[in-house]
C-alpha cells in the first residue's frame, strides 16, 4: 500500500492526522491569554463572543416554538383528515374549560396559588402528592 505522500499529498494532511472536532475551550484559552493571534478571517470564526440579551433569547425562543407550530399543525390535519380538525378544536374547547376550573378553584380560596394546592384542597395530603408526581412525571418525559 502506498502512503499519503506517495499519492500525491504532500502536504502530510490525511484525514488520520487531522481530527474532526478541535478542542475549541483549549483554543479559546490560548487566545484570550494573548498566546495566540488570529491569522486570517477563518481564525476569528472560531472564536464564540456572546452578544446577545435575554430579550433576544427569548424572543428567538418563541419564534422556533411558534415555527414548529406553524409547519407541523397543517401536516397534522393533511395527515388526519377532517377529524383531526374536530378532536383539534374539542382538545382546545377542553383546555379552555379546564382553565376555567383551575380559575375557579384559584378565587375560592386566596391561599392557592399552585396546582399541588388545588390537589390538597380536593383530597387532602394524598391529593397533593399525587398532583406533584404527576406535574413532576410530565416534566421529567418531556425532557427525556
Amino acid at each position: 500500500m502506498a502512503s499519503a505522500r506517495e499519492q500525491g499529498g504532500d502536504d502530510g494532511k490525511n484525514s488520520i492526522t487531522i481530527p474532526l472536532l478541535g478542542d475549541e475551550k483549549a483554543e479559546q484559552r490560548s487566545f484570550y491569554n494573548g498566546d495566540q493571534l488570529p491569522k486570517s478571517a477563518d481564525d476569528l470564526d472560531s472564536v464564540h463572543v456572546g452578544n446577545t440579551s435575554f430579550f433576544k433569547t427569548c424572543f428567538h425562543g418563541i419564534n422556533a416554538i411558534s415555527g414548529i407550530g406553524i409547519v407541523s399543525i397543517p401536516y397534522a390535519l393533511a395527515s388526519g383528515g377532517w377529524l383531526s380538525i374536530s378532536l383539534l378544536f374539542m382538545i382546545a374547547i377542553a383546555c379552555y374549560y379546564t382553565g376555567l376550573l383551575v380559575k375557579r378553584c384559584m378565587d375560592m380560596d386566596p391561599h392557592i396559588r399552585t396546582f399541588p394546592d388545588i390537589g390538597q384542597r380536593a383530597f387532602g395530603d394524598k391529593g397533593r402528592l399525587m398532583v406533584s408526581i404527576a406535574m413532576n412525571s410530565e416534566l421529567y418525559l418531556v425532557v427525556t
